[in-house]
């Protein structure tokens, strides 16, 4: 798929573009400078083409640790792209030297630019945009993204340069990697990928935004998304929008890693693993952080886990050490066992008959005079299975019944 990252300085507009161009709000959108810091993948179409837009971090030449990662992040963005937008302040008089140092970045890396004066609401505010032409990209093209104004230009440019001939992605299961934060989310992704994709820091919360990426593992690709840390308790405005986000990312997911450091484990990890059971997500529990764990106390952390999660203990579980790469053939076998249990498909006369198995031994206690009685059973949909079961008295079969078949 033809691949467009948008790239910029702090606070220039770029995720309010890049939202209008996959017509959806999945990268944060806020007033503060550095709001986007990994770059976020969102499909879009222009005309009858599909395309990939990378939203990401502003570029700051400030010197510190994270402006620095931002710097190499934005420049991993920039290889994996064919098309670069290039989003500058329309609004300003004066080309600013972190624009140019900016541009210096493009011209090495050899790709296209396209640069986008955004900011320029029609009729109210926009400096003379041919200043930008210093950089060396031609005529800007003049947007409001907040507005919507002026993007049919922008789209068009755009379509010029995508091939005639696309590849059509395929559709691979999207596994999210969920739990509470500084919990070695973006380590396990990055050990996965054996690159640095997701920014990983002892600071809880780095990872903002879902984050994608294509992975082939033995054979078969998933989709793997590193959401943001989850959670609890009162929440800003800003945590209240990374944690949508990040339930997006797991609702919108196949399987769902659910990480937690089993030294650690919390009224957020219960929480989540409350979330899980309500959406229905197939997953598996990975205990990272194998490397820290005293051997002799795994047993009571074991316990720990399995009375906190309750409401997801029939999830598969794996002790993993994403850091050291202890146990990852493990993690992986069992992934592969939950997409083939995702993929096999059941008649509807074996789906009954284990429903009616499974009842026999331990049936729901009756109501007066009233038993439970099964008339039909059936799969009415694949991820998440969903068993239609058709019964004379529904009112018999409680909540604590339900999670009772659901773990069966």
């Amino acid at each position: 798929m033809f691949r467009v990252a948008i790239v910029g300085r702090p606070n220039t507009g770029k995720s309010t573009l890049f939202n209008r161009l996959i017509k959806r709000s999945k990268s944060v959108t806020w007033e503060l400078p550095g709001t986007t810091r990994d770059y976020v993948y969102g499909e879009g179409s222009i005309g009858d083409k599909k395309v990939s837009f990378l939203d990401t971090g502003g570029i700051s030449f400030e010197q510190s640790e994270l402006t620095e990662k931002i710097r190499l992040q934005v420049q991993l963005a920039i290889e994996e792209s064919d098309l670069v937008l290039f989003v500058v302040d329309g609004s300003i008089a004066v080309v600013p030297e972190e624009d140019k140092k900016i541009a210096n970045m493009l011209h090495k890396s050899k790709k296209e630019v396209i640069v986008v004066a955004n900011k320029c609401d029609i009729g109210e505010k926009c400096s003379d945009p041919f200043i930008f032409m210093e950089l060396g990209f031609g005529p800007p093209v003049t947007i409001s993204a907040l507005k919507g104004k002026n993007l049919d230009e922008l789209l068009e440019l755009i379509e010029e340069k995508i091939p005639e001939v696309t590849i059509q992605p395929y559709v691979y299961p999207r596994v999210a990697i969920i739990g509470k934060p500084n919990v070695g989310k973006s380590t396990l992704l990055n050990t996965i990928l054996g690159k640095e994709r997701a920014i990983v820091s002892d600071t809880p919360g780095t990872t903002r935004d879902v984050i994608e990426n294509i992975v082939e593992i033995e054979g078969e690709k998933y989709i793997f998304l590193d959401t943001p840390g989850m959670r609890r308790g009162k929440l800003n405005k800003f945590d209240f929008v990374i944690s949508l986000r990040s339930l997006r990312g797991m609702r919108e997911s196949d399987i769902c890693l659910f990480t937690i450091d089993p030294a650690n484990v919390s009224r957020t990890d219960e929480h989540l693993a409350g979330l899980l059971y309500k959406n229905k997500k197939s997953g598996i529990i990975v205990m990272n952080k194998l490397d820290v764990v005293n051997t002799e106390e795994v047993e009571k952390y074991l316990n720990e886990a399995a009375y906190r999660l309750r409401p997801i203990l029939f999830y598969p579980s794996v002790m993993i050490s994403a850091l050291k790469k202890k146990n990852l053939h493990l993690l992986f076998k069992l992934l592969k066992i939950v997409r083939d249990n995702i993929e096999r498909k059941f008649s509807d006369s074996t789906v009954l008959k284990t429903i009616l198995s499974i009842v026999t031994k331990n049936p729901p206690p009756r109501k007066g005079k009233r038993f439970l009685k099964i008339y039909e059973a059936k799969i009415v949909k694949k991820n998440p299975k969903t068993i239609l079961i058709i019964v004379n008295f529904p009112d018999i079969i409680k909540d604590d019944y339900k999670r009772y078949l659901t773990s069966k």
